[in-house]
């Protein structure tokens, strides 16, 4: 570890100690500085996102919006007056159950895709928690990362933020520090501290014949070419159902030639992967991508992520077999990572389809008949089951902040539990409510309350269609030989007393 990133780390570790970033007015002003240094220097900031990755002028100029827009957002859930209302519940005897801390000391080690937003996200999320943060710009990227300095540097509290060149390789000084790692090739340790993206893992489309194809090629191709199909966010695989095969085959190949950012330097070629595969023909290409068939459900082309401006689709004949087949995917996969989900689905069909898709297909995230712009841009976000995943901002305060509630009162479960054991009841506990130890047992075992559903409205599913119709097939011949031999005896006793 650099001696430059170890003094950083020492003064990180100091003004985590002193406290100075849980003071709202500071963190407020630390986002301040930050926006108004990076307004300053707006220009130089999209010079660089172009030259670094390659992309349009226009999704550079979105990148850094979006990035901007990361900061703007942390500032707002910034409320002064309300956090110092809540800061004295405890001295008006009320409870401040909602109360959050943040973890003191972040640690964000960034990717080479999306280079500006990767910063921002993360930084201005862990500014609003109230921590300090060290980030680890791409050693590989040639122009931003200088700009980024200059204004982090500039607008920013060196003791509380700093940006380094070397990662830091003793991982026992960040033990009490989160971790954002979002390079997708690296082997995080599964640590409860460690927020690793998961830009390895999978994104799938499914179009039903019931989708609006048109529309579903239109918003795939959008996704899959757009910054030069790097997104973490374009779907790597296209599940059509066969009847609309072909139609959308030649939608998309339709979008891919009026895609506003084809040119000369975005030629698109099969990749040697591509070629070398027997299974998988190029049956549309254009400037700026292409759509490629895949014949055979074993190939590996559709076990692993991609990053090239490639539509690969393959035809199923049901629901049930898109649903089969992308649940068995899932353990044939060829990533570096287990995957037990899929990053996202991008479903196409009728809303009740739909439903039932996005149901059964494990994803950490569906998009029925649209995919957001937005999503596109940046890391994959890493696993936080806390909370659903954030199309925007993909890092959130929450984040980097733990629960820490101050508990004024006394709840009324712990004043009965209280009067039972000690017969103390602090004035809570009256009448009917002042219960002894046994009694308070014995009203825990009292029966649930009903569901509510009337017998006679149960729903009559498969396996039950199938037992009535089988007692039914049973008991035909049965009633009809009682019946037809009830017939005859009746008549042969009226003919014989009559």
């Amino acid at each position: 570890m650099a001696s430059t990133t170890k003094a950083a780390l020492a003064r990180l570790r100091a003004a985590k100690i002193d406290g100075r970033t849980e003071n709202v007015r500071y963190r407020q002003s630390q986002l301040q500085y930050l926006h108004r240094e990076l307004v300053a220097l707006q220009d130089e900031l999209r010079a660089a996102i172009r030259k670094d990755t390659s992309i349009s002028e226009a999704e550079a100029d979105v990148e850094f919006a979006a990035g901007m827009t990361c900061v703007k957002d942390a500032y707002e859930t910034l409320d002064f007056d309300k956090s110092l209302s809540d800061e004295y519940s405890a001295a008006r005897g009320q409870d401040f159950t909602q109360r959050r801390r943040g973890v003191g000391l972040v640690y964000v080690k960034t990717g080479i895709d999306f280079p500006f937003f990767s910063v921002l996200a993360p930084l201005a999320a862990a500014i609003a928690a109230g921590n300090c943060v060290l980030v680890l710009v791409n050693a590989d990227l040639r122009y931003l990362p200088g700009s980024l300095k200059q204004a982090i540097g500039k607008a920013l509290d060196p003791d509380a933020i700093a940006v380094i060149d070397d990662d830091v390789s003793d991982e026992a000084s960040l033990a009490e520090a989160v971790i954002i790692d979002q390079k997708p090739e690296s082997q995080a340790p599964l640590r409860v501290n460690v927020l690793a993206s998961r830009g390895k893992f999978r994104v799938v489309a499914v179009v039903d014949r019931t989708a609006d194809v048109e529309a579903a090629a239109k918003s795939l191709v959008r996704a899959r070419l757009a910054y030069n199909g790097r997104s973490s966010y374009a779907p790597d695989l296209i599940i059509v159902n066969e009847f609309v095969k072909k139609p959308f085959i030649d939608a998309a190949a339709r979008h891919i030639n009026a895609y506003s950012d084809a040119g000369p330097s975005r030629r698109a070629t099969a990749s040697k992967q591509i070629e070398a595969c027997p299974s998988s023909k190029v049956v549309a290409s254009g400037d700026a991508g292409l759509v490629v068939d895949i014949s055979s459900r074993s190939s590996p082309l559709l076990q692993s992520k991609i990053s090239e401006p490639a539509l690969l689709i393959i035809a199923t004949t049901s629901l049930e077999d898109a649903i089969d087949y992308l649940t068995s995917s899932l353990s044939k996969s060829q990533s570096s990572v287990s995957e037990t989900t899929y990053l996202a689905s991008y479903i196409f069909a009728n809303p009740p389809t739909a439903k039932y898709l996005s149901q059964f297909i494990p994803s950490s995230a569906s998009f029925i008949n649209h995919i957001p712009s937005d999503l596109l841009i940046g890391p994959a976000a890493p696993y936080f089951p806390q909370q659903p995943l954030d199309v925007t901002r993909r890092y959130t305060p929450e984040m980097f902040s733990v629960c820490s509630p101050e508990i004024a009162q006394t709840s009324p479960p712990a004043a009965k539990a209280a009067f039972a054991l000690f017969g103390e009841s602090s004035g809570q506990v009256q009448g009917k409510e002042a219960l002894s130890a046994k009694q308070l047992a014995e009203l825990a075992v009292q029966p649930l309350k009903p569901t509510g559903q009337p017998l006679q409205h149960a729903k009559i599913g498969f396996f039950e269609q199938g037992i009535l119709i089988g007692l039914g097939t049973a008991a035909t011949p049965i009633l009809l030989t009682l019946g037809t031999g009830l017939y005859f005896g009746v008549r042969a006793l009226w003919s014989r007393f009559h």
